[in-house]
């Protein structure tokens, strides 16, 4: 019977998980959506940073779902990035145009963001 090293054990629980990798990605999805809707209504002042969100936060969910060594931090990094963005994007849209789809949007996925913080952060705290 053969053993498993401590190190890869240990690498092995701080890995966020296949469902954690999914989420990410389909947050990914929904910033391309309302990026690509802004950018169709001519709104490209909130289209560019979606996409920015889209493409970092999809950056992240591959490093997760392709198992790469350091996933959890890029993981960590990408989310983090990403709800920076969503509040600093729901702070401007509640103090000026209070358009009730954006607000409704921003306020949903910074509480899905906040889920997967959460969830990557208690994976890191398993070791």
């Amino acid at each position: 019977m053969t053993s498993i090293p401590q190190t890869a054990l240990a690498t092995r629980r701080r890995m966020p998980s296949r469902r954690t990798g999914l989420l990410m990605a389909a947050e990914a999805a929904t910033f391309a959506l309302a990026s690509a809707v802004h950018f169709g209504t001519g709104f490209t002042d909130a289209a560019i940073p979606e996409l920015v969100i889209a493409a970092v936060l999809g950056l992240g969910s591959s490093a997760v779902l392709s198992r790469r060594p350091h996933a959890w931090g890029i993981a960590t990094a990408t989310t983090s990035f990403a709800t920076a963005g969503t509040a600093l994007g729901l702070t401007i849209i509640a103090t000026g145009r209070q358009d009730a789809p954006d607000l409704a949007y921003h306020a949903a996925i910074l509480t899905a963001l906040a889920v997967t913080l959460i969830a990557l952060l208690r994976t890191r705290g398993d070791h």
